[in-house]
């Protein structure tokens, strides 16, 4: 027995190892992708001025950095079959706090993870088919993008107000965008009132990020966002950006860049609700960063 379990904690080990790294590996890929396209705007400048050696050596090293980002890929795509095997395993695990990491890490890895995770769904004990159905039901909310992070829609939200509990309620800004046109629609959060002085709406995301975007699809009036916020881990608001929405049009997404290294999965948006006439609607916030546990 005692070999056994020994064995059973190396591989709990190497289960770790393997999620850190392949955390540093899609860290790694986004750093080599950010320098070398930094390098080639740079590149391009020399050769505008002139600058010929200048120029040639930036552009070496802007493609050696691509080309190591292209090993590093290969590196991610090899790690993550191995780390599913181990995590779907952890989910059968005696201790809770295992079962519960493995669970999480799984959504962390993202799209790999979604077949290893239907085949326990269909089978297995009944608390590894529930946790199997609830990191499915996470993952289609979420997404790995090409640069390694997390792209998350809100899964539950509250507002100061509502047009109605339903139709226009605060839920219907959770989950990916489904107003495909611009103009007053039953899918888009819109508050009790048109033009009051203030109105905000709080969002609530499946994971903790460390965030680098944030993305609201305004379908209705756009532009009378006044201020982006997150909760931090000690129950506070920190300010992202407050100012001028510069949304215009008949709808439009909203792009707030992000750089901080507070962990976030709630967010609050503020409307100056009487700076644009009429109800201005939300119909979906995405939230991008690096994922974090």
């Amino acid at each position: 027995m005692a070999n056994a379990a020994c064995i059973w904690a190396a591989a709990l080990l190497m289960s770790g190892d393997r999620f850190d790294e392949l955390r540093d590996v899609r860290q790694s890929i986004r750093k080599a992708k950010a320098e070398a396209a930094a390098l080639a705007v740079l590149a391009h400048e020399d050769l505008a001025r002139g600058a010929y050696d200048e120029a040639v050596e930036r552009h070496l090293r802007s493609r050696a950095l691509a080309s190591e980002a292209g090993r590093l890929r290969d590196r991610e795509a090899a790690l993550v079959p191995t780390l599913v095997s181990d995590l779907v395993r952890e989910l059968v695990d005696d201790d809770v706090a295992v079962r519960e990491r493995a669970s999480r890490r799984l959504v962390l890895v993202g799209p790999g993870a979604v077949r290893a995770l239907e085949a326990v769904a269909r089978g297995g004990d009944a608390e590894a088919r529930g946790r199997a159905e609830d990191a499915l039901r996470r993952l289609r909310e979420t997404g790995v993008d090409a640069e390694g992070r997390l792209r998350q829609w809100a899964e539950r939200a509250r507002a100061s107000s509502e047009y109605q509990a339903d139709s226009w309620g605060a839920r219907q800004a959770t989950g990916k965008p489904d107003t495909a046109q611009a103009g007053d629609a039953v899918t888009a959060w819109a508050s009790l009132a048109a033009d009051a002085a203030e109105e905000w709406i709080e969002l609530g995301y499946a994971q903790p990020v460390l965030p680098r975007l944030v993305r609201i699809h305004e379908t209705y009036n756009p532009g009378a966002v006044a201020k982006l916020e997150a909760r931090d881990p000690s129950g506070g608001w920190i300010v992202f950006w407050q100012g001028q929405d510069p949304t215009r049009g008949p709808s439009g997404w909203f792009e707030v860049p992000v750089e901080t290294d507070v962990p976030v999965r709630e967010l609050r948006i503020t409307l100056a609700s009487g700076a644009v006439p009429g109800w201005n609607e939300i119909d979906a916030v995405e939230l991008i960063g690096e994922a974090t546990e």
